[in-house]
């Protein structure tokens, strides 16, 4: 009997440790995406919007990798899982897809900013062209 109980607890404690190292997407509006790009210079960006909204304008360095592209997923998965990201696209449909995605791949940190470009611009935040 003492051996079920050691197994049972050894497989609860086995469970509660890989739930605690589950990864998430931190959602965030465009000002405390600013905050956050601000505090780590080491973020890498992507823009998940399409070349032409891209051109229109996106964050410095960002990254452009069009989630509509056949190869956008095999694109993803080239990418550091141990870096830390922050996905943005218009409105948050096409980075929530992105951010979910590379959740279930075991990237260690993914920012999803929830207001999109258009939160970004409104704010009078810095974008290129």
């Amino acid at each position: 009997m003492k051996t079920k109980n050691f197994i049972f607890s050894v497989i609860i404690l086995l469970v509660a440790t890989l739930n605690l190292s589950a990864q998430t997407v931190k959602q965030m509006n465009s000002v405390e995406i600013q905050q956050v790009l601000q505090k780590n210079k080491k973020i890498i960006i992507l823009d998940v919007r399409t070349p032409g909204e891209f051109a229109a304008g996106h964050l410095k360095n960002a990254i452009n990798i069009d989630i509509y592209q056949q190869d956008f997923y095999s694109n993803i998965d080239k990418l550091d899982k141990t870096k830390t990201y922050m996905v943005y696209c218009r409105t948050n449909r096409r980075s929530g897809v992105t951010s979910q995605y590379m959740k279930e791949k075991g990237f260690s940190i993914v920012y999803q900013m929830m207001d999109g470009f258009p939160g970004w611009a409104a704010n009078n935040l810095p974008y290129e062209k």
